[in-house]
């Protein structure tokens, strides 16, 4: 896998993520979207850890933001 094709599947699941915020917003009860959006969550947070753990620039692929803040 390249780098570019890294860059995009977490495009993917910070375009994805942000689409199911939106979703909890209009239903904000949802168990599902709860659930959801956690999953959302851990999988940028395991990939930015990993990208902390390489050395690797978080701006590079998005991911330098407080993903807490967003999608906690």
């Amino acid at each position: 896998m390249t780098e570019a094709e890294m860059k995009y599947i977490i495009a993917r699941l910070i375009e994805n993520a942000n689409d199911c915020l939106a979703e909890r917003k209009e239903d904000p009860k949802s168990e599902f979207l709860d659930g959801k959006s956690l999953a959302y969550y851990e999988m940028l947070d395991t990939i930015k850890n990993e990208l902390i753990a390489h050395s690797v620039d978080l701006k590079e692929f998005g991911l330098d933001i407080d993903l807490d803040k967003i999608y906690a």
